[in-house]
């Protein structure tokens, strides 16, 4: 399991290295078609997908198990809003939206999803 996020100010960066997995900055990953990635990423412009994070899941989209995704509930409807997208875009399941580097429940939400997955999996 690698845990792979998008990150501009260290929120999303923080978020990822509480999961207790190994974890990459977007920009770094360099591809192994056996990896099993779990993707943080984050909302820009009111709900956007960044541009880095597009160009990632144009090539590794397949490997990408889930992602969760940082935003601003402030932001209203568009709060994580690039998780939606990117579920319906992609077809990749959006497990949370989270505002700042996450809550302890939120990290614990993922890190459950992550063992499920990989006991059914059998990994």
């Amino acid at each position: 399991m690698l845990i792979i996020y998008d990150s501009l100010t260290g929120q999303t960066k923080r978020f990822a290295n509480q999961l207790g997995y190994q974890a990459m900055h977007i920009k770094l990953y360099e591809g192994e078609p056996k990896d099993h990635i779990f993707l943080v990423t984050r909302s820009i412009n009111f709900g956007k997908v960044p541009e880095t994070t597009t160009k990632f899941l144009e090539t590794y989209k397949d490997q990408v198990i889930a992602c969760a995704v940082s935003g601003n509930k402030n932001w209203g409807s568009n709060y994580g809003k690039a998780g939606e997208i990117i579920e319906q875009t992609y077809k990749i399941p959006l497990i949370l939206k989270f505002e700042a580097s996450g809550f302890k429940d939120d990290i614990e939400k993922v890190k459950m999803w992550i063992q499920h997955y990989l006991q059914e999996k059998g990994l």
